[in-house]
């Protein structure tokens, strides 16, 4: 076996791009990690952008899943075809990474199943919370412990329109094309505004956390678009401010799961208010290590492609690992209880 990681990137967007660019720099990355193919639907238009020495453009799925490749990255986004794909790439004997929260959380139980039966990886930190490595904080780090609560700013897009709404005053359609101009926002934010992306986030979380099987359709949700000034200033009285937050709370002897995502008042003095621009932040509360904090940078080509080599960098360590599928279970109720309260 080669002693060099040979990498290819499905995707060359903003996400893709900039993991490319790293990998190409020597200074960036371990010698023993090398890109070498990426695919791109426009592989003809984009090949004159990012040339190196044995890289390979393609606009064949088949070039990579037939390649060499030890590890495969995914950052097409979208459900299919890039479940298709990082299904494929199992089979071919390639790991893989991903930063695509929507795939991890419906389709991710099978996807890890497939990875341990293949011997091989699927690594998903850049899906979750951007630059924050949570998911190595929870499937890892804490991994001796018994998570009972995770209460967190799982997107950056809303975080850094909510916190120039705050700080500045402006409309939220100002802050959003504020964010849009700095990279942190698609041209279509409502998925972040309206929840949908930090409910698929927190879907993995719990998986995680608390080794359930949730579909992110039954974690409620409530939009920040109908956030507006006059909420900041009557927040600021109180000496709060608002951010979206992620809740999920399990209690075990009940098997009673609480989980939603909202806008709430944050208290001025909390790790969430300090959180501002594109970061992410999170307190996991754990049975016997208690509360245990956690942020960084959550939306962002950069931020992402850090998370991203980062799993690469796991891999190349031991492209034989085998990492077992966590045990997920579904005997569970989910409450919204405490969304209500948080109204």
């Amino acid at each position: 076996m080669s002693s060099c990681c040979r990498v290819a990137l499905l995707g060359f967007g903003t996400v893709g791009s900039a993991v490319a660019r790293r990998l190409i720099l020597p200074e960036s990355t371990s010698s023993t990690i090398r890109l070498t193919h990426i695919f791109d639907r426009r592989a003809a238009e984009k090949r004159e952008s990012l040339c190196a020495d044995g890289l390979t453009w393609t606009s064949s799925i088949d070039d990579v899943l037939h390649s060499g490749a030890d590890v495969v990255v995914e950052a097409i986004g979208g459900i299919e075809p890039a479940a298709d794909w990082i299904r494929g790439a199992l089979m071919a004997g390639k790991s893989v990474v991903t930063a695509n929260k929507q795939v991890v959380a419906r389709h991710g139980a099978a996807l890890l199943t497939l990875a341990a039966r293949q011997g091989r990886q699927l690594r998903f930190e850049a899906a979750v919370g951007g630059a924050m490595p949570i998911v190595r904080a929870i499937g890892e780090g804490l991994a001796g412990d018994r998570i009972v609560r995770l209460v967190a700013i799982l997107n950056g897009t809303s975080n850094a329109v909510l916190s120039q709404m705050e700080a500045s005053g402006c409309s939220l359609d100002a802050a959003v094309q504020d964010a849009r101009s700095r990279g942190y926002a698609e041209a279509d934010p409502s998925a972040d505004l309206d929840g949908e992306d930090a409910r698929a986030k927190l879907s993995i979380l719990c998986a995680l956390a608390f080794g359930l099987r949730v579909d992110p359709a039954h974690i409620d949700i409530r939009s920040s678009a109908s956030i507006g000034a006059v909420d900041f200033a009557q927040a600021r009285k109180r000496g709060s401010t608002i951010r979206q937050i992620a809740h999920a709370e399990f209690d075990y002897a009940r098997r009673e799961l609480t989980a939603w995502v909202a806008p709430v008042e944050v208290d001025c003095a909390s790790i969430f208010a300090r959180a501002t621009g594109p970061q992410n932040a999170a307190l996991i509360t754990g049975a016997h290590s208690g509360e245990i904090g956690i942020f960084g940078t959550g939306a962002g080509g950069d931020a992402t492609a850090v998370a991203i080599l980062g799993d690469i960098a796991a891999i190349a360590r031991d492209k034989a690992a085998i990492v077992p599928a966590p045990i997920l279970h579904s005997n569970f109720t989910i409450l919204n209880s405490l969304f209500a309260e948080a109204s």
